[in-house]
């Protein structure tokens, strides 16, 4: 459950890096436009954004998101776990923070002392890779824009104005502005998912099934064993 939480919170920053890109699907960009396009990447991404994003900031936010999270009723999270929606409906409107007042009193304790902690380390954790991630910054803006527009953003970035936008444009992520307006699109999107997935679940639905360990030839269950590094019927 706390896990849940904190996934579903931390949606705006960690969705960014949810989905892997294939190798393929990376060109090669021309080194001088990627000459430019680097010192551009370091005014947008300056050394500690990532600690001061998944830290002090994201510790701010973290507060009012998990207070309108645990006053959603149990059954919208039941929905999107893929409880029949019309079963759904017999349930009572009991919250989740009512739930939770009664089985751990100290819920929300526990959950400010995660975010306390996990957050900073996560922070820490990232800044580690922010030269990696200023690198491919550039390479992106290497490959989006042409010599001309490189040298007009930078010219730009060298203005007050331009310094202002891009020192802080990675922080907008966790600006309680936007931060508030993904808050309230939150409930909404949970009782929306069921709908979503039907169309997944249509298409999911012309697929043959997956096999059980029933189905296997003898020399795919030995496979799989290795694979395991475990007997894989006990696994099964």
């Amino acid at each position: 459950m706390r896990a849940a939480f904190l996934l579903l919170l931390a949606t705006p920053i960690a969705a960014q890096a949810q989905t892997p890109v294939p190798a393929t699907a990376v060109q090669s960009v021309d080194p001088a436009l990627l000459a430019k396009a680097q010192p551009i990447a370091a005014i947008i991404l300056p050394n500690g954004t990532m600690e001061k994003m998944m830290g002090p900031m994201m510790q701010k936010m973290m507060g009012p998101m998990m207070d309108g999270m645990t006053k959603m009723p149990i059954r919208e999270f039941l929905k999107v776990g893929g409880l029949d929606p019309e079963q759904a409906e017999h349930l009572g409107e009991g919250t989740i923070e009512e739930m939770m007042a009664i089985i751990d009193p100290n819920f929300r304790k526990r959950m400010d002392v995660i975010v306390n902690t996990m957050m900073p380390a996560m922070g820490r954790f990232m800044g580690r890779y922010e030269p990696d991630m200023r690198e491919g910054m550039a390479e992106a803006f290497a490959y989006r824009y042409n010599a001309a527009e490189l040298d007009q953003i930078g010219a730009f970035l060298k203005t007050p104005a331009g310094a202002k936008f891009g020192a802080g444009f990675m922080e907008l992520a966790a600006d309680p502005h936007y931060i508030g307006r993904m808050q309230k699109i939150m409930p909404e999107m949970m009782r929306a998912m069921p709908e979503i997935m039907k169309s997944s679940a249509q298409e999911l639905a012309k697929l043959p099934k997956p096999r059980t360990y029933n189905d296997l030839t003898k020399a795919e269950r030995e496979r799989l064993t290795a694979l395991l590094g475990a007997d894989a019927k006990k696994a099964h």
